[in-house]
């Protein structure tokens, strides 16, 4: 057989980590919420600073919240992320909430976070990020 049909693959697979990172090496990431419990919400926080102590400035972190999942970024009903919320921005990490969602469960510019960031649409926003490039990580 011919053996570039066995090279390719692996080629392929010694390539994947440039293909994830960014021309100046900056992996990036993007995690969306899209659920209202409290525990998996905790998972989010531990895996962003897990990937922070990793890759430090290396990385490029994003939160889409949207559906249930914008109450993440609800002051009033994740108040106690607050402190979590604020910390990790100045890391760099950038929280984006869904307008559609925010109709939906009744949730105003005011009720969330300062410093979130309101997109049109979360679901749409997820994709056109994983279309630039970002790892979705799903919890």
């Amino acid at each position: 057989m011919n053996r570039r049909i066995f090279l390719l693959p692996f080629l392929y697979i010694l390539s994947l980590p440039r293909a994830l990172a960014k021309e100046d090496n900056t992996i990036r990431i993007i995690f969306p919420v899209t659920f209202k419990d409290k525990k998996r919400m905790k998972k989010v926080f531990m895996r962003i600073r897990g990937a922070i102590n990793l890759w430090g400035t290396g990385v490029d972190i994003e939160v889409i919240a949207y559906d249930e999942g914008i109450a993440f970024l609800d002051r009033f009903e994740s108040g106690e992320f607050e402190e979590r919320i604020s910390n990790l921005m100045l890391y760099g990490v950038k929280f984006k909430a869904c307008s559609v969602a925010m109709k939906m469960f009744g949730v105003s510019k005011e009720d969330l976070f300062e410093g979130v960031e309101v997109v049109r649409s979360g679901f749409e926003y997820h994709v056109l990020k994983v279309k630039e490039g970002y790892i979705p990580i799903y919890l």
